[in-house]
């Protein structure tokens, strides 16, 4: 049915990249009956960014929920979590938004918490993909 398998989720194998990759196909297998949304973080992400160029050539109205924390955030957690040091996990980062329009997408980047549901509604209001980049503090994720 229409309802089934509307989520999709790598598991837990470590599988950074996964989001906006999968978008993609769950777009090309759904896109022109329901919206396609991904949540990704910034090292994800920045893996398969080029993709965004495939996103705004094909007219996938992916949007992308991207939480921009300079860090490959789930693998502090886990060094934190065992109590190791955090080590070789921070992030020298382009702006996302900017990068999005760069390529031809609507990029909207969101510094603070009133920012969000504005950004949000642009984003699904735009017929395109759209990338809304949110700054977060690493140790809130």
């Amino acid at each position: 049915s229409k309802e089934s398998n509307t989520f999709l989720m790598s598991g837990y194998l470590g599988s950074i990249g996964f989001a906006f990759p999968a978008a993609l196909g769950a777009w090309a297998a759904v896109g022109h009956e329901r919206p396609v949304l991904a949540v990704a973080g910034d090292g994800g992400f920045a893996q398969y960014l080029g993709e965004l160029t495939t996103a705004v050539k094909y007219g996938m109205a992916i949007k992308l929920i991207l939480l921009n924390n300079d860090e490959l955030g789930k693998i502090s957690k886990e060094q934190r979590a065992s109590e190791l040091d955090v080590w070789k996990t921070s992030l020298h980062n382009p702006n996302f938004a900017e990068y999005a329009r760069s390529c031809g997408a609507l990029g909207i980047r969101v510094t603070e918490a009133d920012q969000l549901v504005d950004a949000m509604q642009q984003a699904f209001e735009h017929d395109g993909p759209a990338v809304v980049e949110i700054l977060t503090d690493v140790q809130l994720i």
